[in-house]
């Protein structure tokens, strides 16, 4: 493909030099001048296939280290059949040798040696007077760039040179078939706005292409057809002297750096776009209209445009010899009448070298360092776990007024301290899911001391609690809550009735206070890392005094009576089992309440299923109060537990009772 824009540097970060041990012979040399938005790494501004730095054909808005030179050699091939006339076959080898040198910060100037070779071989034609193979050595590329930057990571400039095409005819140029162009390029650099290796250039120039001047291939005419010049003939000279038309070329490109490995690697990719601008060649017309795509004519191909991509990747393989290849895709030629077609691909291979030529001039500075004594010291030792004693890693030791003194454990949980000045040194020592603990130590200039083992305590399991304390009808209160468990704590709800802890894990009890209002308990479990819901509602009103709450039960004043002979509860057990539900809401430890239910020996095999029906009655009564079914176990005992003799009324009475049991 013709040249274009040209090669960009790889994307690289300045070497650092590790300090010099001490009492050793040690040489300095100064660093030269950068050109604008470079990384200061003179091996990284390599020639393109036209001289300037940049990619293969797009040219980048930076010049390079003053007195830098660059040197490129690369080859280009292609072969493909059918590409200028039907059944032909084509064969294109070319040659570059480019350079470069940047004269002043700002300021570079390039150019390149240029030869080619173009076998086409196709059927006998009469007429033919194309050579089947033709070659072109000696052409000349000579051009200026200049850079500046305008931001950062962005810089622009602007770059113009001339195409010295050798004479066909002798060694020396043809000065009217020279071309030559001019425009704008940009970089942008996301290394320093975003940190990522990547660069973006732009360029825009017109290249005025005078190269149809080579040679008057109206000469190339049949014995039989008179002056006029055969098509074939002319397509295939055009294409293999590399004759165009004046253009506005177009290109964007793109390059990542890969530099931490092994063999830094440079992949980019570019993109053209060209515009004729030229008239059409008369002698290619058939080919545009109205003489196209008419019956029995030739299909058109008049179109102005042509553009392709580009593909590469660079190999920095020894102190800036650089290795490199790919491959040109053509997306659309030009039709017949505005220049030569693109060859359908175009692979590219070569080397590339730069040379810092102020690093001879240069001075050599040789120093002899004496050995100093010691003026800083270090502690040494070992995190380990209070409770088993195993090593902690990834723990961090710092010292107290110190920046940048921070280091971490190894997995064994050793550790060296940053160098530090003598004296008391207050080293503060952390790890995730331990209590931070402290310790001093007396440093000593020029020697280690030996900590021993420093013990971490490890950190409480902590979980959350969160809730609401409200009066019967859901409004909220402002209550004190205290938490009596692994670890005693208190709290105060909000205005809403709102409130949050954080305690250890672990089972607590929960009395929960507000003025005008019963004392009420609850029980409470708290997991490790988790959140726990915990609703209060307090009532306003004094327990019932005809319900007790006893180590192993509920106990009422008045027993639970039923209608005589049923499961119906009477009216006057109501007040009772309210107080219960009670009972039961004020305190949430109750797990379980059973509800045992006998009878006395009068119902005969019956009494298990009246008991049963009983007890079920009064669950289902605690129930409709608002104690939960689950806390709640009902069983009818028959008459097989009297608490006398049945024997007279009263004591058939006795043994007709509810008993209610905490089971917890």
């Amino acid at each position: 493909m013709p040249p274009n824009f040209q090669n960009a540097r790889p994307l690289v970060s300045a070497a650092v030099k590790e300090p010099a041990p001490e009492d050793t012979l040690t040489t300095t040399e100064a660093v030269g001048p950068t050109g604008p938005a470079t990384g200061g790494n003179s091996d990284s501004y390599l020639p393109s296939l036209s001289g300037p730095i940049g990619l293969y054909r797009v040219s980048t808005a930076d010049v390079g280290p003053r007195n830098h030179l660059r040197l490129a050699l690369h080859g280009e091939f292609f072969t493909s059949s059918g590409l200028l006339i039907e059944g032909d076959q084509d064969k294109r080898l070319l040659g570059d040798f480019t350079f470069g040198f940047t004269v002043h910060p700002n300021v570079e100037i390039f150019g390149a040696l240029l030869s080619s070779s173009n076998r086409n071989t196709r059927d006998s034609e009469l007429g033919r007077r194309d050579p089947e193979l033709i070659k072109s050595f000696g052409d000349l590329v000579l051009g200026g760039k200049a850079a500046f930057p305008v931001g950062t990571g962005i810089s622009v400039g602007f770059e113009g040179g001339f195409k010295f095409l050798s004479a066909i005819s002798d060694l020396s140029f043809s000065a009217d078939s020279t071309s030559f162009w001019l425009g704008p390029l940009a970089t942008i650099d996301l290394r320093p706005l975003v940190n990522a290796p990547v660069r973006f250039h732009v360029n825009a120039n017109f290249y005025a292409d005078n190269s149809r001047n080579l040679r008057d291939l109206s000469t190339m005419a049949t014995a039989t057809d008179g002056n006029v010049v055969t098509e074939q003939t002319k397509w295939v000279a055009q294409f293999a002297y590399g004759m165009g038309a004046s253009r506005f070329r177009a290109a964007v490109g793109v390059e990542a750096t890969f530099d931490q490995i092994l063999i830094p690697l440079q992949p980019f990719a570019e993109y053209h776009a060209e515009i004729v601008t030229a008239d059409a060649d008369a002698t290619f017309a058939e080919y545009m209209p109205p003489a196209c795509d008419t019956p029995g004519g030739l299909p058109c191909k008049d179109n102005r445009d042509q553009q392709w991509v580009t593909a590469g990747l660079r190999a920095r393989l020894w102190k800036g010899l650089t290795a490199d290849a790919g491959v040109d895709v053509r997306i659309r030629s030009v039709g017949f009448p505005y220049g030569p077609p693109l060859p359908p691909y175009n692979v590219v291979f070569g080397v590339a070298y730069p040379l810092d030529i102020d690093a001879f001039r240069r001075p050599v500075i040789v120093t002899i360092e004496k050995e100093a004594p010691p003026t800083v010291g270090t502690v040494v030792g070992q995190v380990k776990d209070a409770k088993d004693g195993k090593p902690v890693g990834a723990a961090i030791v710092a010292a107290e007024g110190r920046s940048r003194a921070r280091v971490a454990t190894d997995p064994d949980g050793s550790f060296r301290s940053a160098p530090l000045e003598p004296g008391p040194a207050v080293l503060e020592i952390s790890a995730a899911g331990y209590e931070t603990s402290k310790v001093t130590a007396k440093v000593v200039a020029g020697q280690p001391v030996d900590l021993a083992s420093v013990a971490l305590t490890p950190k409480t399991p902590m979980g959350n609690v969160r809730g609401k304390i409200s009066d019967d009808k859901g409004t909220g209160l402002q209550a004190s809550l205290k938490f009596m468990g692994p670890d005693n704590f208190e709290a105060k709800s909000d205005a809403m009735g709102l409130f949050s802890a954080s305690l250890p894990a672990g089972p607590y009890r929960v009395v929960a206070e507000a003025p005008g209002f019963p004392t009420k308990e609850a029980a409470l479990d708290v997991a490790a890392a988790q959140d726990k819901q915990l609703n209060i509602a307090l009532r306003n009103r004094p327990p019932n005094p005809n319900v007790t709450l006893n180590d192993t039960g509920i106990s009422l004043k008045q027993p639970v009576r039923f209608v005589s002979g049923t499961a119906k509860l009477s009216s006057a057990a109501q007040p009772g089992l309210d107080g219960v539900a009670d009972v039961m809401d004020d305190h949430l430890e109750i797990r379980t309440l059973r509800i045992e239910a006998h009878w006395d020996a009068t119902a005969g095999d019956k009494s298990k299923e009246l008991t049963q029906q009983q007890a079920d009655a009064v669950k289902a009564y605690l129930v409709k109060k608002g104690v939960a079914e689950s806390r709640i176990e009902a069983v009818g005992m028959g008459s097989d537990k009297p608490l006398v003799p049945n024997i007279g009324p009263a004591s058939k009475t006795k043994n007709r009772r509810v008993e209610l049991t905490v089971v917890k």
